[in-house]
This record gives structure tokens, C-alpha cells and sequence, in this order.
């Protein structure tokens, strides 16, 4: 089956009272937010007239936890859910990060030491991938560059390598640069509504009409599942066919010039 059969509906068809009720977007991060490696000027400015307008950002990566803190820090975002939801890292009225872990941090901690040592044996077989250059700062999980630094991107060897880790059990996820691996039994999702309830007091089916989910890539098909509001920036297209849950929305731009874009269509809306 072709990839356009899988097509989203386009932005035009998100409902103005969708809209209006919106408190939340959720949002990955690379290339969703960042095109070609960058975070362009319009992405940066759609995210600081959101913020103006009351929107809360958080942004849901499967990125270090060390870039998130720079992310939560440096850019107009309310937080960030980082390495595949593992943590949150938070941000107080006056600044100040706060970090909470989907289990004691400890525990992780000692997984990750345990999921490093089964990742090196299996990365043995795949001599084009390697640990991405972010693991020294990563605090709970293990990743795998196949896009990122490797060019050409390893795109036989991503796919080989993620089968041999799901054989060995283990919980592997590819983004769109990365494998990330961690420890079962949370996701995206799971941290995702464990904040929208716990720290923003939303109930599910507040949750359900109030958060917007903006992702690019299979990893992102936990949120795509949960959320009707969910949109795919353009470059999503290219994962459709293999994906089992969809975006009902889809820009028309890559990227954080569909983040952008999405940004404006939902701010021109609610001033209609």
C-alpha cells in the first residue's frame, strides 16, 4: 500500500472550538520542533506567542536528560518529558528546575547500567551504529545513532539492530535519529498523563479535549493513540506505512516550520 494512503487529514479540518478549548501542546522534539538539525527562527517565535497566549508547552523527547534541562531552561516551555518519558523536569515560578523520575532515580539509574551492557554486546554485530554521542548524559536510558551523526543514515542496520534487541526483550523504540532503549513498563504516554494529572490537575477527559499532540515519528504512536488531537508535521509521511496509530492531522510543512505552522492556524482560530 503507498504511503499517501495513509494521509492525515490536513490542519484545515482541525474545529475552531478545538481550538478555543486547547491549554496544552505536547510535542516532540527532533525534527518536529528542529528541522535539518536546527531550531529555525519561526519555530522559536511560534514558541514564544503560544506561551503568550496561554498555552503551555512541554515538549516529549527521547532525548538526554541533559538537553532537556537546557531545553527547560533556555526556551518559553513550561517543562520537559524527556528520555521516552522517563523523567519530567519541571519548572517553578521563579526558575528553579524540578526533576521527577517515573521510578526512584536510583533504580533507573542502576537499569541503565544493566541496558548499557546488553546494548554493547548487541552493537558488536552492527559496526555502522554506535552509542550516540548524548549517552554520557543521559540518566536513565540507552541510545543508539543510526541518523544523527551516521551519514549516510543506517537505515538496514537500524531496523536489524532494533529486531535483535526486541528478541533479547528489552523495550526499543526507533525515533529519527536514534534507537532509544529502556526500561519497561512506561512511555511517552504514560509520564505524559501522569503530568497532565499530577501537576496540572487534569482530569482524562480533560486531558482528552485540552492537550495537543504535535509528533514525526513511529516513537510517537503511544501519544498519536491517546490524544484526538493529534498532529503529524509533513515529514511523518514518510513513516505512515508502518505506523499501526496515525496523526488525524498533518502540516503541510517539515519540521518546526509545521510546528510553526500548526501554531498559527490554532492562534489565528482563536482570535476569530
Amino acid at each position: 500500500m503507498s504511503i499517501s494512503a495513509f494521509s492525515a487529514q490536513p490542519l484545515s479540518a482541525l474545529e475552531d472550538n478545538a481550538c478555543q478549548n486547547l491549554r496544552f501542546i505536547l510535542t516532540d522534539f527532533d525534527d518536529t520542533l528542529t528541522w535539518e538539525g536546527q531550531l529555525p527562527v519561526d519555530t522559536l517565535q511560534a514558541l514564544a506567542r503560544l506561551q503568550a497566549n496561554g498555552i503551555k508547552v512541554i515538549p516529549v523527547t527521547g532525548g538526554c536528560a541533559g538537553w532537556s534541562d537546557m531545553i527547560a531552561r533556555a526556551l518559553p516551555v513550561d517543562g520537559v518529558i524527556t528520555e521516552g518519558g522517563a523523567c519530567f523536569i519541571g519548572r517553578t515560578a521563579d526558575r528553579h528546575l524540578t526533576y521527577s523520575f517515573w521510578r526512584e532515580e536510583s533504580a533507573m539509574r542502576a537499569e541503565q547500567a544493566l541496558l548499557l551492557a546488553q546494548v554493547n554486546q548487541v552493537l558488536r554485530q552492527f559496526p555502522r551504529l554506535r552509542l550516540a554521542r548524548d549517552q554520557a548524559y543521559r540518566l536513565t536510558d540507552v541510545a543508539i545513532d543510526y541518523a544523527q551523526d551516521v551519514k549516510p543514515a543506517a537505515i538496514a542496520d537500524k531496523e536489524a539492530c532494533l529486531a535483535a534487541l526486541i528478541a533479547l526483550g528489552l523495550n526499543a523504540k526507533a525515533s529519527s535519529i536514534h534507537i532509544n532503549v529502556c526500561s519497561q513498563g512506561y512511555d511517552k504516554f504514560s509520564m505524559a498523563q501522569r503530568v497532565l494529572g499530577e501537576v496540572y490537575g487534569l482530569s482524562d477527559a480533560q486531558q482528552q479535549e485540552q492537550v495537543l499532540y504535535v509528533g514525526d515519528a513511529p516513537n510517537d504512536e503511544s501519544m498519536f493513540a491517546r490524544f484526538p488531537l493529534s498532529v503529524g508535521v509533513a515529514n511523518i509521511a514518510e513513516h505512515l506505512s508502518i505506523m499501526r496509530h496515525h496523526p488525524r492531522y498533518q502540516t503541510t510543512q517539515p519540521g518546526g516550520l509545521g510546528f510553526a505552522e500548526l501554531a498559527e492556524f490554532i492562534l489565528s482560530a482563536r482570535q476569530a
